[in-house]
């Protein structure tokens, strides 16, 4: 039999001592190598050190749990990272950037053992699924179906009742991140908490979208933030989410909402804006934006947010990612594992931008995170655009049969639209309450 020649280049894990690792990046003789992705752990990491890094490489913290790498060498040459942590860490590789380079996990090339990202370094659910199981070892809350968002305007619990239908499973409502926490550190969820007691009385489930973002002129985070919120092209606010004072302080949010709502069994968990921030590129830039600190901010607060409520989910509204549209892969595949849910706010079949830009992505995470899909007002009046259809709009079957298919969603949001052009959430109801299942997963 002849023998497998031993490897060359390639990304090399190796364990020094029981709490020191090292990764290597290393080329062969004629070319060069890349290799992007993210160390995750479930305790702290104690240090961490780049090694022989130039040019567009990088090792940095993204959260205290996890490590961003980037790296790219040379014919015949190498760099990566050092990191320590605990003995008793569970450490888990996972690959972002789709290079198609090998990892190997052991002393040398001539001893190591090939392995395929995600890499569970240290125990088998390290990476959050054992292999054969078909599932995540989380005990997340998962109530996937039909949900109903509410319009900005219908914040009563009365209005909350009209999303009582058959086949539906919950809502989602709109909360300012500055009604909910009026004054830095003090937080405010009476609000919520009666939604949740509500709900429980109802047999719904609440997903609470944080609005960092408005439409209209009106500031959108606490008072204390204002001066981190740009003006945008909608006529309201954007705060500046990839400040690290944002960033720090959204985590904050995040923790109290887990110390007092993460436990109640009708709270679903919280839902994000879209990642499209609505304003000239020049401007985001002037105030220090770049979508490399935009990456690692979403990163940061997806991760921290779903370690802050442990049995809650977090819905992240993907859609326009400004200057590097590939980072909402890389960001979904470092934080599928996180209870994340990931999806965006139009099924637009017709839409051109979405189809190019946006829908590829729930493709390439399709079982592998679970997905959602909303849709909203151009939605219920999309005229179709090819022929062989009777009707003028894409009918709510129509967009229900597309996002099951298309895009393979788990969780289908239909946002309370009482008039349009077209449809209204009121033609989505027969649909809601004849087709209750959405897609498995995983």
């Amino acid at each position: 039999m002849a023998q497998t020649a031993t490897p060359t280049s390639g990304v090399l894990i190796t364990r020094t001592n029981s709490e020191q690792w090292e990764i290597r990046l290393i080329s062969g003789d004629t070319q060069g190598e890349r290799f992007s992705g993210v160390i995750e752990s479930d305790l702290p990491f104690t240090a961490m050190t780049g090694v022989a890094l130039e040019g567009n490489d990088s090792a940095k913290l993204l959260t205290p749990t996890s490590i961003g790498i980037t790296l790219s060498t040379r014919p015949r040459h190498f760099d990566g990272v050092n990191f320590s942590v605990s003995a008793d860490a569970k450490l888990c590789v996972r690959d972002t950037g789709s290079s198609g380079v090998h990892l190997y996990l052991g002393d040398s090339f001539g001893s190591a053992v090939p392995v395929t990202a995600p890499v569970a370094l240290t125990s088998a659910d390290a990476c959050g699924v054992i292999a054969g199981t078909g599932g995540t070892l989380s005990a997340r809350k998962f109530h996937p179906g039909h949900y109903i968002a509410m319009d900005r305007g219908a914040r009563t619990q009365t209005l909350l009742a009209t999303a009582v239908q058959p086949g539906v499973v919950g809502i989602m409502k709109r909360y300012t991140w500055r009604s909910l926490e009026p004054s830095e550190g003090v937080y405010q969820f009476d609000e919520l908490k009666s939604d949740l007691a509500w709900a429980a009385a109802n047999g719904m489930h609440i997903i609470a979208m944080i609005e960092d973002k408005t439409f209209k002129d009106e500031m959108a985070g606490p008072a204390y933030l204002d001066g981190y919120e740009l003006k945008n092209n909608l006529g309201g606010y954007t705060l500046m989410r990839w400040s690290p004072v944002v960033v720090d302080r959204f985590n904050a949010l995040t923790q109290a909402l887990g110390a007092q709502v993460d436990s109640d069994e009708n709270f679903e968990g919280i839902a994000t804006q879209e990642t499209a921030l609505s304003m000239a590129p020049s401007t985001a830039q002037s105030y220090g934006y770049t979508p490399e600190a935009y990456r690692d901010a979403y990163i940061n607060i997806l991760t921290t947010a779903s370690n802050n409520m442990p049995t809650s989910r977090v819905f992240w509204f993907m859609n326009y990612f400004p200057g590097h549209q590939d980072y909402i892969g890389v960001i979904a595949s470092t934080v599928s594992s996180h209870g994340v849910v990931m999806g965006g706010p139009d099924v637009w079949p017709d839409n051109q931008s979405l189809q190019s830009q946006v829908y590829p992505f729930y493709v390439q995470m399709a079982g592998k995170m679970p997905l959602f899909g909303q849709v909203e007002n151009v939605c219920y009046s999309e005229p179709h655009m090819t022929s062989g259809y009777t009707t003028k709009y894409w009918t709510m079957l129509e967009l229900y049969n597309y996002a099951m298919s298309q895009l393979h969603v788990n969780y289908m949001i239909w946002v309370r639209i009482t008039q349009s052009p077209g449809y209204t959430w009121l033609d989505a109801l027969p649909v809601i309450a004849a087709y209750p299942q959405l897609n498995p997963f995983p």
